[in-house]
């Protein structure tokens, strides 16, 4: 057959990285490989085989750097020097994929997230066949926290790699291959909204399955969340109902098709009234250890390495050499107008030093947000059925981040919820997701016009390990 691209799926798990923690991974073989087989003998191996794909995600190469606080946020503009000369980011500042350097960054991107999608498919393609290894709960809540995080990596992927809905015909176009199993074969390359349904499906199971069971769920009056033991301890922080019900909400928003915001809108509601995941005041932020907003978090990853090796590395004055990223006074200006220098996430998440202001926010935190309340009460307001809908929650919004009320009209909404992003995003890597969800052809932050705005909003695929029939 030709033009087919080999797909890179094994016969054996990819030996992960584990989380930081005192979760064991499993041991090893000399050949460092282990036959999935023999690690899904127990209920003990599924949940190693999780803690394996949050490790991975947790680490600088994905979301631990590449995907939210360094590569995504040069390409959301956050950063002045990252543009300048010998940068480590040049290119990616600019936009040039095609620079060696570049293209084995976003390469080693698609392959690591399509690795990670390979081992939860092998956890997937066995734990139904197991089903009676496990002790109450456990098969619901490990099959619906494998459904979506491998939702949760497909959705980055196919925001970083292809047209978005908004686009000129986008959810028409061919997008990336939806890989739902562990096999060697390839598979069919789907388009954008193809991909998008597929997303959906496997949420919408993952919740169906995790509402009865997980303490972070609809029951969670049920639980005594303050002393949770075994499997159910730390669901706050993993892919838990609400991190399901909050990821709905953006793939839907991104998605877009008839019914869709009501459905966010629904969504993002539900995650704000469970009241687990409280904005924070004032009086939250009196201590450093609060600075990175952790109780806003529905979803985020333990990274035991963080100040050590990003902060120190990249956002430390005094090692300003080619990895050094900053932020200029005129970008913070077009961030944080100098009108609303009491804004909370400006206190706490941006430290000046001179000529330069750095991102503070994981300087005491070793918690990185994939997803937080703060989006929701943004969705919600951008999806409201009422514009007085859509200010109510705005303003709670503001109210959290001490800020006065600000009015929302049908004119200034949109420019309004970009500006949020901006701000409520900053170290996260959201920000360029969000200009290209709604096809803004300028530049986040600096809002400078682009002639060819595709080519900055849609990586090229890469010309190996594609993982479908071309």
């Amino acid at each position: 057959m030709k033009n087919m691209k080999k797909i890179l799926i094994l016969g054996y798990i990819i030996p992960l990285l584990t989380l930081s923690s005192c979760e064991s991974w499993f041991d090893i073989s000399p050949k460092s490989e282990l036959k999935a087989d023999d690690l899904f003998e127990t209920s003990q191996g599924f949940r190693d085989a999780l803690i394996g794909c949050y490790g991975t995600m947790a680490t600088k190469d994905l979301y631990g750097g590449q995907l939210t606080m360094t590569y995504m946020d040069v390409l959301g503009q956050y950063y002045s020097t990252a543009g300048t000369t010998l940068n480590n980011f040049e290119n990616a500042y600019a936009y040039n994929y095609s620079e060696t350097k570049e293209e084995t960054r976003k390469d080693n991107i698609w392959k690591n997230e399509y690795n990670i999608i390979a081992n939860l498919n092998s956890l997937l393609d066995r734990i139904d066949d197991q089903k009676g290894i496990f002790a109450t709960g456990e098969y619901e809540l490990f099959k619906g926290e494998a459904l979506g995080l491998r939702a949760y990596i497909h959705l980055d992927l196919l925001r970083l790699f292809a047209a978005s809905p908004a686009m000129e015909n986008g959810r028409n176009r061919k997008a990336i291959a939806y890989v739902d199993r562990y096999t060697n074969e390839l598979f069919e390359r789907l388009t954008t909204e193809g991909v998008l349904n597929r997303i959906v499906g496997d949420l919408e199971a993952a919740r169906t399955l995790l509402a009865p069971i997980d303490p972070y769920g609809p029951k969670h009056a049920t639980f005594d969340l303050e002393n949770l033991t075994g499997v159910w301890k730390g669901r706050e922080y993993r892919m838990n109902y609400y991190a399901v019900t909050a990821l709905l909400a953006r793939t839907l928003l991104y998605r877009n098709a008839e019914g869709d915001k009501t459905k966010a809108y629904n969504y993002a509601v539900e995650v704000i009234n469970s009241t687990l995941f409280p904005l924070v005041s004032g009086a939250d932020l009196s201590s450093q250890d609060k600075n990175g907003f952790i109780q806003e978090n529905v979803f985020s990853l333990e990274y035991r390495g963080l100040k050590d090796e990003m902060v120190d590395k990249y956002f430390y004055v005094s090692n300003s050499n080619s990895d050094f990223l900053s932020i200029n006074k005129s970008t913070l200006g077009k961030i944080f107008p100098t009108s609303l220098s009491m804004d909370y996430r400006q206190q706490w998440w941006v430290e000046n030093s001179g000529s330069y202001n750095l991102i503070a926010k994981y300087s005491y935190s070793e918690r990185v947000p994939l997803l937080k309340v703060s989006e929701m009460f943004l969705i919600a307001t951008e999806t409201a059925p009422t514009l007085g809908d859509a200010n109510d929650y705005f303003y709670q919004l503001q109210y959290h981040r001490g800020l006065p009320e600000t009015e929302l009209t049908a004119e200034n909404l949109q420019e309004t919820l970009l500006s949020e992003y901006a701000k409520e995003f900053l170290g996260e890597g959201q920000l360029f997701y969000a200009y290209k969800r709604m096809a803004i052809q300028k530049k986040p932050i600096l809002k400078t016009a682009l002639s060819d705005y595709e080519s900055v909003y849609i990586l090229p695929l890469p010309t190996e390990n594609t993982y479908f029939i071309d």
